[in-house]
């Protein structure tokens, strides 16, 4: 009895099965990658089938593609179990189809490419071969067979929508059609279905073909969700080498000095280090060098707004501590509307400044520290009023109306309360008033991040004093005790002064004094005196008359108003040229409190 070989002895290609040039002891002219190739042919066939149950289904079709011999073999049937033990061990993947082998299933499941249809891409990207619409099938299938057909949702041509109902649905809805469907597999199907004779056995077809299909759309749907459970694992693991990645950025930073500023905000990084798509890969030397320079300077911004955020919070803390309870006191020392300086232009004087900005920020202050700033702040409101009321007095001695009067007759107490001193703002054409024309919007520059050189010209604004104890980086925007007072304040209104925009108006002047005479009041009455009377007037200057007068419309707008209706219809007859003219009803009387009629008369 002849003994077949021993299944550990059998190889994938026996030594009397090799080419001539591998037979027996190697030649001298064998190449090393023949030579590494034979060595692992030579290897028993257990062995390389449990190698090959170790790889993954693509890269056993890879290996599948090396040799001819390895082809060979793997695309045997016998190797069916080889295929079956790598698919089952992929997480999630549903079993192969019945209409599929092993290798086909792995090379639709695994790589970027169909082989079951023939897809020939033109330089559009648009058409596809083996797919046609049902009417242009070479054989005339019966529309019952279309539900077992595969089909693209591939859009229509613009001759195709031109040519078929198409053209009268939505675009959406076209795109989702089923449009173009598979040749072959109609054909085919077709072929099939002709084979049953009768109704009844073609009815029995039909539910079979269903079946099947149903089967497919289920196994099609395990696929999908198998793919988009790939597709998140594949997401996750990037995720993980962009956050391991963005670590080691972290890690080189603190080795240079940064940590501080990279540990205060967990998972802090500056725009820099990962852009708007930062790849998903461990962080290189070569990538680190050529970002460093850039990282660097993010890190140095960074410790300036850290530096401007704590001081902030600090120097907020001495304000609202020492300063806002002296400040609030000033403010009810006076009567009500008196202007007094904004808190931050107090906490600028030097007296201020020199205990807020001088002592080392985490120091504590106490109260004799700010015993001469307060002492001296009513006389620094006094000052700061007097030097916005000069302004104001040298616009009224400008005017028409006080230049023929002497200076030492026109005083805060004699003009500036009278109701009759009547301000114009030429940028916003508003009428004002004393003492609202200190606070007016136009007067000032909103300022955002202001700086010490926007207060040129300000009262009380000293020499910024570079603070003596306190630890300053060396940040461009922070260079004195000025700058860390401004940090404090998001917006800043710089006073700008009244010129040019402000001029006393001598025409409203002129009326209030009307208004007066017909009151039967005092010229000299002050605004205080007409707010507590709050006289309501009668409008009957010519300057009100656009307010009295309400122009009715035109014949000819009327007849247009009225065009269709079916109740009025437009008169036959032309219409004259004098009849177009818009007349004018009677004036209506006009009354308003005394404000208001100053505020919208004298155009």
């Amino acid at each position: 009895m002849v003994k077949g070989s021993s299944r550990k002895s059998r190889k994938v290609n026996p030594t009397n099965n090799r080419p001539n040039g591998l037979r027996g002891k190697d030649t001298l002219g064998a190449s090393q990658s023949a030579l590494k190739r034979d060595a692992l042919i030579d290897l028993p066939l257990d062995i390389l089938c449990e190698i090959f149950k170790l790889l993954p289904p693509l890269d056993l079709l890879q290996l599948a593609r090396t040799a001819k011999l390895f082809r060979k073999f793997l695309m045997n049937r016998a190797s069916k179990s080889i295929w079956t033990h790598v698919l089952s061990a992929v997480e999630d993947l549903p079993p192969c189809p019945d209409d599929l082998s092993e290798p086909q299933y792995a090379y639709l499941m695994f790589t970027d490419h169909c082989h079951r249809t023939q897809v020939d891409i033109s330089l559009a990207g648009a058409r596809k071969r083996s797919f046609k619409p049902w009417q242009e099938l070479p054989e005339n299938v019966t529309p019952a067979l279309a539900e077992f057909v595969s089909a693209t949702t591939h859009r229509l041509t613009r001759a195709e929508i031109e040519g078929c109902y198409y053209k009268h649905h939505d675009s959406q809805e076209v795109k989702d059609q089923r449009i173009r469907f598979h040749v072959e597999t109609a054909l085919a199907l077709y072929a099939d279905y002709k084979k049953s004779k009768g109704a009844k056995a073609k009815k029995a077809w039909m539910e079979e073909q269903r079946k099947i299909w149903v089967a497919k759309e289920e196994h099609a749907n395990s696929c999908e969700g198998y793919l988009d459970k790939v597709q998140e694992r594949e997401e996750e693991r990037e995720d993980a080498l962009r956050a391991k990645r963005l670590e080691q950025i972290r890690e080189k930073l603190r080795g240079l000095g940064w940590a501080e500023e990279v540990d205060l905000a967990p998972g802090y990084l500056p725009y820099e280090a990962h852009g708007r798509d930062p790849p998903a890969k461990e962080l290189t030397d070569e990538e680190w060098e050529s970002m460093k320079e850039r990282m660097v300077a993010a890190m140095e911004r960074r410790r300036e707004t850290l530096f401007k955020s704590k001081a902030r919070h600090l120097l907020k803390d001495r304000i609202n501590t020492w300063v806002k309870p002296a400040y609030t006191s000033l403010l009810f020392s006076h009567p009500p509307n008196t202007v007094i300086p904004p808190l931050y232009e107090v906490c600028l004087t030097e007296a201020f400044r020199t205990p807020l900005c001088t002592l080392p920020l985490d120091q504590d202050l106490s109260a004799d520290l700010f015993e001469s700033a307060i002492e001296q702040l009513p006389a620094f409101d006094e000052q700061w009023r007097n030097h916005r009321i000069e302004q104001i007095l040298d616009v009224i001695r400008k005017s028409s109306t006080y230049k023929n009067t002497p200076a030492d007759e026109i005083s805060a107490d004699t003009i500036l309360p009278l109701a009759s001193t009547v301000f114009r703002c030429g940028d916003c054409k508003q009428k004002i008033l004393y003492p609202s024309i200190l606070v007016h919007r136009c007067l000032f520059i909103e300022s955002w991040q202001p700086k010490p050189q926007d207060f040129a010209g300000t009262l009380g604004m000293p020499t910024p004093i570079v603070p003596r104890n306190i630890e300053i980086p060396d940040i461009p925007s922070v260079k004195d005790d000025v700058s860390l007072i401004l940090l404090t304040r998001s917006s800043v209104g710089i006073w700008k002064g009244l010129k040019p925009i402000i001029k006393f108006d001598d025409a409203a002047q002129r009326h209030i004094l009307s208004m007066l005479d017909v009151l039967g009041w005092s010229p000299t009455t002050t605004v205080h005196e007409m707010e507590e009377k709050q006289p309501y007037v009668e409008c009957l200057c010519q300057c009100f008359d656009k307010l009295r007068t309400r122009p009715q419309p035109s014949i000819r707008q009327a007849t247009r108003s009225t065009k269709g209706s079916k109740t009025q219809k437009a008169p036959q007859d032309p219409v004259p040229p004098s009849a177009e003219q818009d007349p004018v009803v009677p004036k209506r009387r006009l009354g308003a409190r005394w404000i208001k009629a100053v505020r919208v008369s004298f155009p």
